[in-house]
């Protein structure tokens, strides 16, 4: 088999899936766990390394990921034969009493592991794979709150400081940036914000985003965001 057959065949022997991608241990409803799917859609052994990580994103959307011993996760590695799938079991360790959200990653990532007849005996290109799942752990009475704090135009593009004082993330599903400044209104809506759009802001945090826009807009404006929940 010459290389770029190789390279598109690849993807067949070595690709596995991961859900959900999102979901939420809820303390409210008494909820102390949350599982995950594994499935390998390859025709060898798979094997997974598992993690779990703090998730915490500055301004520009760049996420931080340190340790965590809040969350545990089993099994943290495991081989699956393939077709087959495996649930992953996530645990929460922290206080069933906590004010705000808290946001996570559960980390699925294939290992570069010898672990058949087969793999030991093939050399060169090795494509492996990793999913990275939000989890979100959810006390009682949790919502999203979101301003824009600051604005900045120059006629070319308009930047926007979003701040989510709630204790719960907002995605912004199609959102809705209204100006106003002596009853004269400039609105943009989901097509005139991209950058934007989809983009996650957690609790208590805040986004920075920069969307092109030929408008000058008063820097006395006042200005609101809407959002579907």
């Amino acid at each position: 088999m010459n290389q770029l057959a190789l390279l598109l065949f690849l993807p067949f022997l070595f690709s596995f899936t991961f859900n959900p991608m999102s979901q939420s241990i809820e303390l409210a409803e008494g909820q102390k766990s949350a599982q995950f799917l594994i499935e390998n859609d390859g025709v060898e052994n798979m094997a997974i390394e598992l993690s779990i990580s703090e998730r915490h994103m500055n301004e520009f959307g760049i996420e931080n990921l340190p340790e965590t011993s809040e969350l545990t996760i089993f099994p943290p590695q495991l081989i699956i034969p393939p077709k087959e799938k495996r649930t992953i079991r996530v645990n929460w360790n922290g206080p069933s009493d906590i004010s705000e959200e808290k946001a996570f990653r559960v980390i699925a990532e294939q290992l570069p592991l010898k672990v058949d007849d087969k793999t030991k005996k093939r050399s060169g290109i090795q494509m492996l794979m990793k999913y990275m799942a939000a989890l979100y752990v959810t006390p009682k009475e949790v919502s999203s709150k979101l301003e824009i704090t600051s604005f900045k135009s120059d006629g070319k593009n308009i930047t926007l400081l979003i701040e989510n004082k709630g204790n719960k993330h907002q995605v912004l599903i199609n959102p809705t940036v209204t100006f106003l400044h002596q009853n004269k209104k400039h609105v943009l809506k989901n097509k005139d914000l991209g950058g934007l759009v989809g983009e996650n802001v957690l609790a208590k945090s805040k986004r920075s985003f920069t969307i092109i826009n030929a408008a000058s807009i008063n820097k006395d404006s006042s200005v609101v965001i809407k959002v579907d929940e």
